[in-house]
Parts: C-alpha cells; sequence; structure tokens
C-alpha cells in the first residue's frame, strides 16, 4: 500500500535539504560532500583508511599563508592529523606543522595540505617530500 503522507514528508525533507545545500557556499558544499562521503563511507576520499589512527593529544603551532596559529590534536596516522582550532581555513590550503617529538623537547616541521575542515576543526593530510 502507498503511503501518500509519508511520501510528501520525505519529499519535503529532500526539498528542503537541496535548498539549503544550494544555499552554502562551493566550499561549503564540498565540505559538506566529504563529510557526507566519511558517514556513508563512499567516494575517492574515505577509501579504506591506509594508516591507523591513534589518540595524539599535544599542542600543534602550524602556518598557514605566513600567519602562525596554535591549535589542539586529537589524532595522528602515518598519512595526517586533525587539529581542533578556532580559525577558519580551506580545503586545499597548504599548512607547515611544528609536531613536538615524544621528549617535547624538539620539534619537527611537517609540509601538510587541509583537506578536511569541520566547526571544530581541520583534517591535514601529510605530504612527502620530494627532495
Amino acid at each position: 500500500m502507498y503511503d501518500v503522507d509519508n511520501q510528501w514528508n520525505k519529499d519535503s525533507l529532500t526539498l528542503q535539504l537541496i535548498k539549503r545545500v544550494l544555499d552554502l557556499s562551493e566550499e561549503q558544499q564540498m565540505s559538506l560532500l566529504k563529510q557526507l562521503e566519511e558517514i556513508n563511507g563512499t567516494g575517492p576520499f574515505t577509501s579504506e583508511r591506509e594508516d591507523a589512527r591513534r589518540s595524539f593529544k599535544e599542542t600543534i603551532i602550524f602556518t598557514v599563508k605566513d600567519k602562525s596559529y596554535t591549535g589542539i590534536s586529537q589524532d595522528i596516522s602515518a598519512g595526517g592529523m586533525f587539529i581542533q582550532t578556532p580559525d577558519a581555513f580551506s580545503v586545499g590550503q597548504s599548512i607547515i606543522l611544528s609536531i613536538p617529538l615524544a621528549n617535547k623537547q624538539k620539534k619537527i616541521k611537517v609540509p601538510a595540505q587541509i583537506v578536511r575542515v569541520t566547526p571544530e576543526g581541520i583534517g591535514v593530510e601529510f605530504l612527502k617530500k620530494t627532495v
């Protein structure tokens, strides 16, 4: 049996979602798409994660466009990390991270690229050096 009211509610919800997506900037739409792909486990950004993440709560100093920022890392893998920060950034921006080593007396500088932006912070992918 076909439920007209239930179908109308689904259509109305879909319409509301489409309207809200269309009101977003292109950058916000890209960020939303990546988040949806992560939730659904689909798309080029969410293929099987190559590197296991582990908790890594450290203060991270990083540079974007010659300006320094401070954030708190949440997790790290061989491929990247998530940094909690209130500052706004865009997917695709280059970033230089200053990551403290285990003894916290030395830091290593690591080039990376912002691949994810959320209200809580940024996901960065470490770039491989080509020397």
